[in-house]
């Protein structure tokens, strides 16, 4: 009996088991308040992370689904944010989660954003709202949790550039060609065809002179 009370507080104190309750930061905001299962979905806290939480994740819970919850945001920190709420999107639609987990989704579920430590996987406090699915494919954030059917603003991820794209970083200059690398052709030959030219010309005025002083000298 003692060693199963010793592994259940030691339990209690493991981060991610499902069994701790981290503190209460907010509430989380789902845009689209109410849509169709295929919708993509981001989740909006109402305030930031404690300043010592350099990471976040994000679980449903709910019928259908493990005691601990399933993942719907994996381990990240883009656009984290200590001072202010910020948006994270859901790794998939609910359309998805639900075919991939073998689930129908029925009935009211918590979703539970994590605010924690990447490496250790402590967690710092929660966001925390409800969704209701009134249908299998159609569900309904409940109370604060209803966000806009619209986003108002755009999510801005970043992203490696695609293969082939150029990226923000503009390319080197190319390296430029010495003046004396030029081919001849087009560089300095013409002045040598020029002075050829000219040398030719005189050497047949000067046999055409020669041609007609004979003509005119008097024959013996």
């Amino acid at each position: 009996m003692w060693l199963r009370s010793a592994v259940l507080g030691l339990l209690l104190l493991l981060p991610g088991t499902g069994l701790a309750q981290a503190a209460p930061l907010g509430g989380l905001v789902v845009t689209p308040g109410e849509s169709k299962d295929a919708a993509p979905v981001r989740l909006g806290t109402t305030a930031g992370c404690p300043a010592q939480s350099a990471g976040y994740y994000a679980t449903m819970r709910g019928a259908g689904l493990p005691a601990e919850g399933l993942v719907i945001v994996p381990n990240g920190d883009v656009g984290l944010s200590h001072n202010g709420p910020f948006e994270v999107p859901m790794a998939l639609t609910f359309k998805d989660f639900a075919a991939d987990n073998n689930v129908t989704f029925s009935g009211r579920y918590d979703i539970v954003l994590h605010c924690i430590d990447p490496f250790t996987q402590e967690s710092h406090g929660e966001f925390t709202g409800t969704l209701d699915f009134v249908e299998p494919a159609r569900y309904v954030a409940v109370g604060t949790a209803k966000g806009p059917q619209r986003p108002s603003t755009p999510l801005i991820v970043p992203a490696d550039p695609p293969v082939g794209q150029p990226s923000d970083t503009p390319p080197p200059a190319p390296e430029s060609t010495p003046a004396a690398a030029a081919p001849a052709e087009t560089g300095g030959g013409q002045p040598f065809l020029h002075i050829a030219t000219g040398v030719v010309g005189g050497v047949a005025a000067i046999a055409a002179g020669s041609a007609l002083r004979r003509r005119r000298s008097p024959t013996d």
